[in-house]
């Protein structure tokens, strides 16, 4: 076994065995995001042994004392959602002017809570959250699961665009794209909807599609990812995940 290990946010930071920086611990625990931990470090809000200290490198030992606001920092229990995020809140810790963070939906008595994965601000939909940072990177990288979106967008949408979608396409900026299912949904008042089933993550791949196809987006909205689909679930409000959809995901 090695004698020391290096922290893994690129600090290059080296450990003793058995050590760990402060703010991964922080985030190990499942109390927040490593970014997170890190401000709460430097905000002056963690102490390791009743000593405030301000460095998120820090090397802390198992059997220190930590504490977070005076509360003894103690494993988080893990707790998984799906959350139906609205239109204009952000994933990121960036905000604007018109946009909400999407903390302010969480509930403030389950430590970490972040979600697996992003939505663009104006995108809507399912969402999974948890405060198990392993859990929610499977989550976020697909693990090969289907997610499946209704896309509103202007104008009419005719049977050889969808089986030109369905055929796949080649996209700037974004490259080869193939939905594993193409439909449509509906059409109505200069506008129509379609269903996408897509199994790669690929950034702004739906707005790159249609604006090849010179259709403005209307709305997207996500309604399933893999084992979990959106269902009734009302916009801003969390639904627990089932065991066999927490364990499909994890494994």
């Amino acid at each position: 076994m090695a004698d020391h290990e290096k922290d893994d946010t690129g600090s290059g930071t080296e450990y003793p065995e058995g050590a760990r920086g402060l703010a991964r611990s922080i985030a190990k625990a499942g109390y927040a995001s490593r970014r997170q931990a890190e401000e709460m470090v430097r905000s002056g809000r963690v102490e390791v042994d009743k000593r405030r200290v301000l460095d998120p490198y820090f090397a802390v030992t198992p059997g220190v004392e930590i504490s977070i606001d005076g509360n003894p920092l103690v494993e988080a229990i893990r707790q998984y959602f799906a959350f139906h995020k609205p239109s204009a809140v952000s994933t990121s810790s960036i905000t604007g002017k018109r946009t909400r963070p999407i903390s302010e939906f969480f509930p403030r008595d389950i430590p970490g809570l972040r979600p697996a994965g992003r939505l663009d601000t104006g995108t809507t939909g399912l969402l999974l959250v948890s405060n198990d940072s392993s859990w929610n990177a499977n989550a976020a990288g697909g693990c090969g699961f289907d997610k499946e979106f209704l896309v509103t967008v202007s104008g009419p949408v005719g049977e050889a665009e969808i089986g030109v979608i369905a055929a796949g396409m080649t996209l700037p900026k974004v490259g080869p794209l193939r939905p594993t299912k193409a439909s449509l949904e509906s059409e109505e008042d200069n506008k129509a909807v379609v269903r996408l089933v897509l199994t790669e993550g690929k950034v702004r791949q739906i707005r790159h599609l249609f604006t090849a196809l010179r259709h403005d987006i209307i709305s997207i909205h996500r309604v399933r990812i893999g084992p979990v689909s959106l269902g009734e679930l009302p916009e801003g409000h969390l639904r627990p995940l089932t065991h066999t959809q927490i364990e499909t995901i994890r494994k």
